[in-house]
């Protein structure tokens, strides 16, 4: 399955859900807000806030990676991040 597909069917499971339609248009919609490493992260996401090496672990990726990847996506405004004091 495409990694696109796997993002859609990961966002249609969150309870704002994330609908096909017979023309795929948002799987475009997709592949324009996410490069293939930023979806395949974003499959690991929850809706609860976590640290990145909680993230970086569950999709299996090196912390930085995880971390850079984070980044993008929180400025790109697809995640939100939040930084606590002192960490």
């Amino acid at each position: 399955m495409d990694i696109y597909e796997q993002l859609a069917h990961f966002l249609d499971d969150l309870p704002g859900g994330f609908p096909r339609s017979e023309s795929g248009v948002e799987l475009r919609i997709l592949q324009r807000l996410f490069t293939p490493a930023e979806a395949a992260l974003a499959c690991h996401l929850t809706l609860l806030a976590e640290d990145a090496r909680v993230i970086a672990y569950r999709a299996g990726l090196p912390l930085a990676e995880a971390t850079r990847l984070l980044a993008a996506l929180d400025g790109k405004r697809l995640v939100m991040s939040s930084v606590e004091e002192g960490k």
